[in-house]
């Protein structure tokens, strides 16, 4: 698993999610995958309001997410941070 906190905001968080699901044919034809990931309005978020967002490793490695990926992190659009980071991002259940 890859772990990333939006740093650039939705609007960014958005567009990426975007351009992923027209590379990939969201949503499909049979309706069962609409996205590729959680839209910004759902996403979980951090303590400071940025979207958080965990992955599979493959996800990631695929071509457009492999292109794109790269130029977000090197942009600060998007920073990569640890399994322990995310986690503490997400609500505690009680």
């Amino acid at each position: 698993m890859r772990f990333f906190r939006c740093v650039a905001g939705d609007a960014a968080y958005e567009q990426a999610r975007l351009a992923l699901d027209a590379a990939w044919g969201h949503p499909t034809p049979d309706g069962l995958t609409l996205t590729c990931i959680e839209p910004a309005a759902t996403a979980p978020r951090d303590k400071q309001g940025r979207i958080v967002l965990s992955v599979q490793d493959a996800f990631a490695e695929f071509p457009a997410a492999a292109e794109m990926l790269p130029a977000m992190l090197q942009s600060g659009a998007v920073a990569e941070i640890t399994e322990a980071e995310y986690r503490a991002a997400l609500p505690q259940v009680a």
